[in-house]
């Protein structure tokens, strides 16, 4: 039933702790790639679960490095990760292994290089390098080269995910799919500036194509981008915007120009409870005129005791506000524990369809996920 791929450690109610921007604590400002030896250090302190009383000096020690102890050089940055999904069914607990990828870093001076190297067992055909079309395959989500322009900015060119919208570990929000910016396999080929300071942030990224697709006239040009200000440490506000046009599309074989443009937030009004919310209108025409549609949700979060999180979200999406087969909804219950370091467990209790199809039948979903990173 779900043949996406988890995103790994791109967790945006990390607000609670003060944190609104990803660059400390990723290789990508923006979040969602391998963390930074800043970064470990602190979900190894505040994302997992504690059994016995921390003093005000604790120290994570070499249980966050790489493998749980390899102390690499400081140029360095290696991250494995590993995870795996169990679908319910009626006489068969289906597995699918949603993600299991290598990820490197170098940073020697203002060099910059990052990629990724991973196999999946069935999907993530936008990133595969290997064309097993039964599923199977090789594949690399990310590699790029760049250069730190001071503390602030940082240029790069390669393959990348698209800058729009809240980043997280959320692989199924219609907000993702219906705008093309999940983390599975909708990274795109470009060039791209990011820049970040104590209340700013902001990316931009001309698009170039997917290499992974072919032929050329199914690759999309354009831009992607966002910014986004943080009011205080607890409350961040911001925009986005994404223009690509692709000589036929990969879904409907036409000539595609595709828009969204929206707003998102998130806060935290105290440490344990967090808001996250996403609007985007989608502007469309695909062989035709164009359709104006929508998309978003609404999220909260609430971390009762430290490594255990409740969720409840709300999703719409329609396609085009024009014809007469209305929104499609969805509503979902989570439960995600940080039981050990470097491991979590999700349950997920969804009730609506699985991806922005309006007109389908809403119907019962459930999921389990196991996710270990090196």
């Amino acid at each position: 039933m779900l043949l996406l791929a988890g995103q790994a450690l791109a967790y945006p109610f990390m607000i609670g702790h003060g944190y609104t921007a990803c660059a400390q604590c990723h290789v990508d400002p923006s979040g969602g790639s391998a963390l930074t030896e800043y970064g470990r250090g602190q979900a190894e302190i505040f994302m997992r679960s504690v059994y016995r009383e921390r003093d005000a000096e604790y120290e994570p020690g070499p249980v966050k490095d790489f493998a749980l102890g390899v102390s690499l050089p400081e140029w360095l940055q290696l991250q494995g990760d590993v995870r795996g999904l169990f679908i319910p069914q009626p006489d068969n607990m289906r597995f699918i292994l949603m993600q299991a990828d290598m990820r490197g870093h170098v940073g020697l001076g203002a060099f910059r290089a990052y990629g990724s190297l991973g196999y999946a067992s069935e999907g993530a055909y936008g990133a595969r390098v290997t064309a097993n079309d039964s599923g199977g395959n090789v594949i690399s989500r990310e590699w790029w080269l760049g250069a730190q322009l001071g503390k602030r900015a940082l240029i790069r060119g390669g393959r990348m995910p698209l800058p729009f919208g809240i980043r997280s570990e959320e692989h199924l929000l219609y907000a993702r799919s219906a705008t093309r910016t999940d983390t599975n396999d909708d990274q795109q080929v470009g060039l791209d500036f990011n820049y970040g300071n104590r209340k700013w942030r902001a990316e931009l990224m001309g698009i170039a194509g997917n290499f992974s697709v072919s032929p050329d006239e199914f690759r999309e040009r354009g831009y992607s981008g966002f910014a986004a200000y943080a009011l205080d440490k607890q409350l961040e506000v911001g925009v986005s915007s994404l223009v690509a046009h692709a000589q036929s599309d990969v879904e409907t074989l036409d000539e595609r120009l595709r828009q969204a443009h929206g707003l998102f937030g998130r806060y935290a009004p105290w440490e344990p409870v967090r808001f996250l919310a996403e609007a985007n209108a989608l502007v469309d025409s695909a062989g035709g005129p164009a359709t104006v549609g929508s998309v978003g949700y609404v999220q909260l979060d609430v971390e009762p005791v430290q490594g255990l999180h409740f969720k409840g979200t709300g999703e719409w999406c329609d396609t085009d506000h024009g014809d007469d087969l209305g929104a499609v909804m969805r509503g979902s219950a989570t439960a995600l524990w940080f039981f050990a370091p470097h491991a979590d467990l999700r349950l997920d209790a969804l009730y609506g369809t699985l991806f922005c199809t309006p007109g389908s039948e809403p119907f019962p979903m459930g999921m389990a996920q196991v996710h270990v990173f090196l």
